[in-house]
């Protein structure tokens, strides 16, 4: 790959030692995770998880031509495993032995997102690009540039995503309200 092009990242930015890396990406590991979980102690988890694989995988993101996309595909790839893997883990528990049940004050807050979810999803399904563009910019707060490096895409077409994306979530959201423009 070309060292100018832009999906080409340099890892003279990305530090040597994996504590460092994950120390200063962790903070938006835990945003992206809060963000899709909803759950401050399963993004936990997840994060934790995502540093476990990434550290096991250290030489291979160091030696990938864009290690900040690897290292994202890594964190997203447990994040779409965490829920699959607590069905696994509900089946085998008994009837004596019942899951804690949320309380009314978790259920209210998850209620606030719901539309937004359900239009993120639909967004997911159509255009995966876009959809990661809004939730990386616009719900987790990073920079065109961190988005371009996660995605492994252009800082160009990051913005471009982002723009069509929130173009394509507003039109689904209106389209499931029933309001007209």
């Amino acid at each position: 790959m070309n060292e100018n092009s832009p999906l080409a990242s340099p890892t003279a930015e990305l530090p040597v030692d994996f504590t460092a890396f994950f120390q200063q990406e962790q903070k938006a590991f835990l945003k992206y995770a809060a963000q899709r979980l909803r759950d401050r102690r399963d993004a936990e988890d997840a994060v934790l998880e995502a540093g476990r694989r990434m550290y096991a995988k250290w030489e291979r993101i160091l030696a990938h031509p864009n290690p900040p996309a690897m290292a994202h595909t890594i964190l997203h790839g447990v994040i779409i495993d965490f829920y699959r893997r607590a069905v696994r883990n509900s089946r085998m528990l008994t009837y004596a032995d019942p899951p804690d049940r949320p309380d009314s004050s978790q259920v209210m807050d998850l209620g606030a997102y719901e539309a937004l979810d359900l239009a993120l999803e639909e967004l997911e399904a159509a255009a995966p690009q876009q959809a990661a563009s809004v939730r990386l910019y616009y719900l987790v707060g990073l920079s065109y540039d961190q988005i371009a490096e996660f995605l492994g895409t252009s800082k160009g077409s990051a913005k471009a995503s982002a723009c069509l994306g929130l173009q394509r979530l507003r039109d689904i959201m209106l389209k499931d309200s029933g309001e007209d423009e």
